[in-house]
């Protein structure tokens, strides 16, 4: 005869639901924590998924629905089992604010018996041995959430052999004699050391960044630098735009390609080089082996963090609840529902709104929400529905292909990592700027050739350390004049600005430069087995530096518009030196608006 289980664990902890979130909603590292085997997805049929893991005395196989979620006040999972002596498990926690500061975790469990083994399994290993272990997990990520919640379970004496200890350090002096950062590499050292598996098989450089408090570039370059050297190996991961979750894990860029398929979601999309391919770091199996594949959980809310709540709302019921949002953009989108309904979250916005799903879609007005809101999910249609509330901004803790690709590191220790030949890829937005010597065949009359040459080759090595001080990418140089490539207008604004201030400084005749500087979206393309870029936005950018005299910097409006652009003016440029004009493009038929600003 079979029997239902019930279990209601609680927990006071000292860290805040929000502190602790991140780590208690994270169903991959909090199964591995319990002691349970990695899993293997069978299949994934309308969002269910089929999954099984394997045990010394007994093999288990479950249906396993989406998870369902409150951001950060709770979340649940329901398995229905196949095979084993279990026949359902549900599990639900909830995160709540205890006064003055904590948080009270509780969790219900409840379990159905398959058999009269299940009779006997569950109260053990469920109802003892689960609670420790329920218990203990809880308590350790407590302690890392207050520790800067860096996702580490600390291994006693470390995780290398002391041969690989040793050899990583040499490799370490190596890097730092490269120039490398010694604080970046004294906390990299570590992480590799000391690290869990699961926090290997995705670095990622700008979230360690953030976590020791160090500059996420310098993280970046040292990153790519170690594995020019070996210690690191690099992916190129594609990102499902829908569920963000990784559709494939490349190891080169040639294998990278400008569509992929989703088999979460079912849908094929189109990859953007600043958008959904992020590029990740594992350790070189020569300094510690990394099982990649190894899933403890195949879905959790922190495989998802941009959703900020998942519920199920039945035929013609509402749900209230109440979630924290950041400031910024979002949509509301529920299952089989076309499109989505937008929203807004500011500080100012309705603490109270109602959103409606119909079949007939969604209202595209923008509704201002607050950041602490309590919605009323309305579900008029005659089936269930998923309601998902979608933070439309990807995280920035990603570095992007774009971001790794721009680095002068990644150009000058990369230079065979292109896309196969054909291969072309979008990115979303890109600042290009040109750059020309004036007058440089009259120096050569001047002056002569052999002087004229060594200044000229002086400007491009000017050049080369500006735009990589920036963060920037110097593309190619055509003759005289360079083509660079940015992730920000500030950078190429301050790069350039720093090279004509050098020119002027380096005695008669001093050299002028000419620059145009524009951004918009490009194609990514292989070129002479080089990275390049090609489009309107570079076609616009390659003429703007025709309108410069020299000394002068030539930029549309795009560029003007940049909040951090215009805060350098003001404090670099006076307002008389600052010229707006209407520009004749040769191949566009109206005037383009552009600015002129004098460097000296």
């Amino acid at each position: 005869m079979t029997k239902e289980f019930r279990y209601a664990w609680t927990w006071e902890l000292a860290s805040s639901p929000e502190e602790i979130w991140s780590l208690v909603s994270d169903a991959n590292r909090f199964d591995r924590d319990l002691g349970l085997p990695p899993v293997e997805l069978i299949e994934t049929i309308n969002g269910v998924r089929r999954v099984k893991f394997r045990t010394t005395l007994v093999n288990f196989e479950w249906e396993e629905e989406p998870f369902e979620w409150i951001s950060p006040y709770r979340f649940g999972i329901v398995h229905r089992y196949k095979m084993g002596p279990i026949a359902e498990m549900r599990v639900d926690a909830r995160l709540e604010h205890l006064q003055p500061t904590g948080t009270r975790l509780t969790y219900d469990v409840t379990a159905k018996s398959a058999n009269v083994l299940g009779n006997a399994f569950i109260p053990i290993m469920v109802g003892v041995i689960g609670k420790k272990r329920f218990g203990d997990a809880a308590k350790e990520y407590d302690l890392i959430a207050s520790n800067d919640g860096l996702i580490v379970k600390t291994m006693k004496g470390g995780k290398l052999s002391a041969t690989r200890r040793s050899n990583l350090k040499i490799q370490m002096e190596r890097l730092k004699e490269k120039g490398a950062d010694d604080a970046i590499l004294n906390r990299l050292f570590d992480f590799l050391d000391h690290a869990d598996d699961l926090s290997l098989q995705r670095m990622k450089p700008y979230a360690l960044a953030d976590i020791w408090n160090l500059p996420r570039r310098a993280a970046l370059e040292t990153f790519l630098r170690a594995t020019r050297l070996g210690v690191l190996d690099m992916y190129w991961d594609l990102l499902c735009p829908k569920c963000r979750s990784v559709t494939e894990d490349i190891a080169n860029l040639k294998d990278v390609h400008a569509t992929s398929h989703c088999e979460v979601c079912q849908i094929d999309f189109t990859a953007n080089f600043d958008h959904n391919i992020e590029v990740i770091f594992r350790p070189n199996i020569s300094v510690r082996p990394v099982d990649a594949a190894a899933e403890f959980c195949i879905g959790s809310p922190q495989n998802q963090p941009h959703i900020v709540f998942s519920m199920i709302v039945q035929p013609d019921e509402e749900m209230s609840l109440s979630t924290m949002l950041e400031e910024g953009r979002y949509f509301l989108r529920a299952s089989g529902i076309d499109g989505s309904q937008p929203l807004l979250a500011v500080k100012d916005g309705a603490k109270k709104i109602k959103l409606r799903a119909k079949d007939t879609g969604w209202s595209q007005d923008m509704a201002e929400t607050g950041l602490m809101p309590y919605l009323n999910l309305i579900n008029e249609t005659e089936r269930a529905l998923t309601f998902e509330l979608v933070r439309t901004e990807w995280s920035d803790k990603a570095a992007t292909a774009a971001d790794v690709t721009t680095l002068q590191v990644f150009r000058d220790l990369f230079s065979s990592e292109v896309f196969r030949p054909g291969e072309e890829i979008s990115i979303g937005s890109t600042v290009l700027m040109f750059t020309d010597l004036r007058n440089s065949t009259r120096l050569y009359r001047e002056i002569g050739d052999a002087s004229a040459f060594r200044r000229v080759r002086e400007h491009f090595e000017i050049l080369e350390r500006a735009v990589a001080a920036e963060g920037g990418a110097v593309v190619k140089t055509i003759g005289d004049a360079i083509m660079a490539t940015f992730r920000s207008p500030s950078a190429a604004i301050r790069a350039i600005w720093d090279v004509q201030k050098e020119l002027t400084n380096r005695g008669e005749p001093i050299l002028f430069i000419k620059v145009g500087i524009h951004q918009g979206p490009c194609i990514l393309v292989n070129l002479n087995e080089r990275l390049d870029y090609f489009g309107s936005t570079v076609n616009i950018a390659s003429r703007l530096s025709g309108f410069s005299k020299g000394g002068e910097i030539i930029f549309s409006k795009e560029i003007h518009d940049d909040p951090e652009v215009k805060a350098f003016l003001e404090q670099n440029s006076s307002p008389n030196s600052i010229t707006r004009f209407d520009g004749d493009i040769r191949g566009y038929d109206q005037p383009m608006q552009l600015w002129q600003v004098k460097m000296r």
